[in-house]
């Protein structure tokens, strides 16, 4: 026993109670992740795979558009280590790329089609690819990328192809596509797989450490970095919620909202639940407004969303008050921050509408291939984002120092396990920054977050070492403490705390508390009871020296606040009045 208390937490791993012993044992697949999805459903073919507007495509009919595609881009002379752009939505064509490009061993480098022109044609340069794909909405933006740069092919795909006939006429005429001059080296989806051979596919072997796709980081506190994911990471991942105690039954559906461009949407929403033999719903573009709908319409069973997403399913008009949601098995929820208010609003929520559990709240990073902790079965505490995955070790380090730290004590949060991301792509300074080889031989993540582990393994987050607001006089203020009480206000939709300017000071940072109220609020009211509320519940050092109230929280790509802005933008408007006052 004494020794026992003598383990660090990384040793002693107190989470794997939670775990069966035939869970414990199971190996990690070391596979392409082409082969664990085939192997995994080879005798369901008639079952379905992927749910596009109502078309319902098996695994059968996905596994032979995979074939197509793995055999035409062999014919483009695409082999084992090459690279191509992707630039797209989430849709049963990109989907295909993945697996195809996969079983010949090549790399799916994917784009959010958003991207500006500069962004396509350095990931083009930087990975030497000469095939391209992409939306066809996206043609503005891809044009001039391809009159600058020598690609052998590119290939356009399109929302509506895999819609079913009445949807697909409807959207042609609400979104119509772009006249695109196609000619020998511009070709459509459908021209690009047409009589490709099967027959002479040459599959690649496994090998350690491949990289089976790249995805851009959120960018929100830089510039955006290709995270390479290997097939060991996205089999991590799968492996990690079939052995995570939930029930996933073969039938069940799995709501994809999350773009296939993010490390979250490729890993944990398209190879995890196609691994686990779901069907997986397909939203190429997502409209949080219609959250109330989707989940009416296709009775998901599973599902990962933002915090904001559930806030918003929680206020649809189809989630009536005695709308049935026990059809909901995990309620996954992560992306961003969740302060103690809005967590209590939503378990509440989830429990009045029949949910047996309340919300899956997970953690991860794109740099771990997305998921690495997570609350499972009703295995939950508050404001926790849950204990380790399975093959996942997750331990507490002094800042900047190989050092662990003991149950209870705050540090950094860093990650070990066969999810890392195999480093950046093409820029080894910034995965030498991530990725440090600690004294035991095995290579973590430090994540840059705030937080401690208890005794029983949970995870608590206390905020981003980047976001902690430091002072004129050295004090340090952790934002998410702040925006606990914030969000325990029945009249705030959303909070935010960030450092400011400080104008009374010639050094450090102000500490600011933004808000965006429910419609029908009184502003003036609710600020000045936020106000009061702050004085009393916050320690005196850490109180917001004002509240702004905003109409609209601003969000990054992957639905996150924005913060940066949201400095930015005060700073600006502060700025400007100052000036003004000058010339007055």
């Amino acid at each position: 026993m004494e020794n026992m208390l003598k383990l660090k937490p990384s040793e002693q791993k107190p989470w794997l109670k939670f775990f069966t012993e035939e869970a414990i044992n199971a190996e990690t697949p070391k596979d392409t992740i082409y082969n664990v999805i085939k192997e995994r459903n080879k005798n369901f073919l008639g079952d379905y795979a992927l749910n596009y507007f109502g078309n319902r495509i098996t695994y059968g009919k996905m596994f032979k558009e995979i074939d197509k595609a793995a055999a035409a881009f062999q014919n483009l002379g695409i082999k084992k280590g090459d690279v191509v752009v992707c630039s797209t939505v989430t849709i049963p064509e990109a989907v295909y790329s993945l697996y195809a490009l996969n079983k010949i061993g090549a790399t799916l480098y994917v784009l959010d089609p958003r991207m500006k022109s500069e962004t396509v044609k350095k990931a083009l340069d930087d990975s030497k690819a000469d095939v391209l794909i992409f939306l066809d909405l996206a043609y503005p933006l891809i044009k001039p990328v391809i009159a600058e740069t020598n690609l052998k092919k590119v290939i356009t795909i399109s929302v509506q192809t895999s819609m079913p006939m009445l949807t697909r006429l409807g959207a042609k005429v609400k979104m119509p596509s772009p006249k695109i001059d196609y000619n020998d080296k511009i070709c459509t989806w459908e021209d690009f797989v047409k009589n490709a051979d099967t027959s002479k596919i040459k599959e690649a072997k496994y090998g350690d450490n491949d990289v089976a796709a790249i995805s851009l980081t959120g960018g929100t506190t830089g510039v955006p970095k290709g995270v390479m994911l290997t097939n060991d990471g996205f089999n991590a991942i799968y492996h990690d919620f079939k052995y995570c105690g939930v029930d996933y039954t073969r039938d069940h559906r799995f709501l994809n909202i999350i773009p296939i461009f993010a490390s979250y949407g490729i890993a944990a929403s398209i190879h995890m639940p196609l691994g686990l033999g779901l069907e997986v719903v397909v939203i190429p573009k997502f409209d949080v407004e219609k959250i109330g709908q989707y989940i009416k319409k296709y009775r998901p069973e599973h599902t990962l969303m933002a915090p904001a997403h559930y806030e918003k399913l929680a206020n649809s008009k189809e989630i009536s008050k005695d709308f049935d949601l026990s059809f909901f098995r995990t309620a996954g929820s992560g992306g961003d921050t969740m302060n103690e208010g809005l967590e209590q609003k939503l378990n509440n929520f989830l429990k009045s509408r029949g949910c047996k559990y309340p919300l899956s709240q997970g953690y991860g990073m794109s740099e771990v291939s997305s998921a690495a902790s997570c609350c499972c079965n009703g295995n939950f505490k508050s404001m926790s984002v849950g204990y380790p995955l399975l093959t996942t070790t997750i331990a507490i380090f002094e800042p900047e120092t190989t050092n662990e730290l003991s149950y209870n004590q705050q540090g950094e949060i860093c990650i070990t396990g066969p999810s890392l991301m195999a480093g950046y792509f093409k820029n080894q300074e910034e995965t030498d920054n991530v990725m440090k080889v600690h004294p035991d031989g095995k290579v973590w993540v430090h994540s840059g977050d705030l937080g401690y582990i208890d005794e029983d393994g949970f995870i608590f987050i206390k905020g981003r070492i980047k976001r902690m607001i430091t002072k004129f006089d050295g004090h340090k203020v952790f934002p998410p403490q702040i925006e606990n009480v914030l969000g325990k206000n029945e009249n705030v939709f959303s909070c935010a705390v960030v450092g400011v300017k400080d104008r009374q000071h010639t050094q450090g940072q102000a500490v600011l508390a933004v808000v965006q109220l429910k419609e029908g609020s009184d502003k003036e009211a609710v600020r000045q009871e936020l106000i009061e509320t702050l004085h009393r519940d916050v320690e005196e050092r850490g109180v917001p020296f004002d509240v702004w109230v905003i109409d609209k929280m601003p969000r990054t790509g992957m639905d996150k606040i924005a913060y940066g802005t949201l400095s930015e933008n005060y700073d600006k408007m502060m700025d400007e009045k100052e000036a003004t006052a000058v010339v007055k």
